[in-house]
């Protein structure tokens, strides 16, 4: 039988798609994550796509319901097992499951036996900006940021990312034996901390305080745009002693500064 031509796909130079990726036709996936499909057989069958992770893109905790393939073509990411950089190649066998992050941005190849059931409330396909059902808002001002040392933890309960943004300028910052910052609402000298805004399902909120360092705490943040979500603070105790970055105006801020 001969093939059709017009049906047959090839990409040249696959290890060379940073060069070429503007003319894919990338679609939003999950928080900082774009897709472009290749073929997909059905909502049951096999699906083959690239997948493009921005800086501190993710793909929240879903499960393998048949064989996954995943081939590294460009940057890094890591799951709750292992890192993989450009060249790796991936097999996820079926009953499996993790999460992914990418803190500086990567490019994949994806190939599914079967669609991967996800996990988590948040929905696998969204809008930016548009905050998944029965969700509640958190904005989180530290470790709990895209790529930092508690970011796992979000993506366990199920949270979607939404913005980055900052508050309204009512917060100063301090840095808690330079692991974590306390972000404590004060009557002047405030500022506008950096923020990331995230919709989390109600049922894991819980586990996100029982994970957070002693004397912080979840509270109410006004946000630059006088909206209100739930925010990560610190009691003021917590703050005795410690070094005070407000001037930093966040914890990235602050970390990058002693990188350099």
């Amino acid at each position: 039988m001969a093939n059709h031509p017009e049906r047959v796909l090839k990409l040249n130079d696959l290890f060379q798609i940073s060069g070429w990726q503007q003319k894919l036709k990338w679609q939003p996936f999950c928080a900082g994550v774009d897709i472009f499909r290749l073929y997909e057989s059905g909502p049951c069958g096999p699906t083959a796509a690239l997948l493009r992770f921005h800086p501190g893109g993710c793909v929240p905790l879903h499960a393998h319901l048949g064989y996954e393939h995943i081939f590294m073509l460009a940057g890094e990411q890591v799951d709750e097992v292992s890192k993989a950089d450009a060249g790796a190649l991936i097999i996820n066998p079926p009953g499996t499951s993790h999460s992914i992050l990418s803190e500086s941005g990567c490019i994949v190849l994806a190939i599914y036996e079967k669609p991967v059931k996800f996990l988590a409330a948040a929905a696998a396909v969204r809008h930016e900006h548009e905050p998944p059902a029965e969700t509640v808002l958190l904005a989180v001002n530290g470790t709990l940021m895209r790529g930092l040392e508690l970011h796992p933890n979000l993506l366990a309960a199920g949270a979607a990312f939404i913005r980055e943004t900052a508050t309204e300028p009512v917060y100063r910052l301090w840095s808690i034996r330079d692991r974590h910052p306390a972000m404590v609402r004060v009557e002047s000298g405030g500022v506008a901390v950096a923020v990331e805004v995230w919709a989390v399902p109600p049922a894991g909120l819980a586990g996100i305080l029982l994970n957070e360092p002693p004397g912080l705490t979840i509270g109410k943040v006004r946000l630059a745009d006088g909206s209100e979500a739930l925010g990560v603070l610190g009691e003021t105790i917590l703050c005795e002693g410690q070094k005070e970055i407000t001037s930093f105006g966040g914890w990235r801020a602050y970390v990058a500064s002693r990188k350099t």
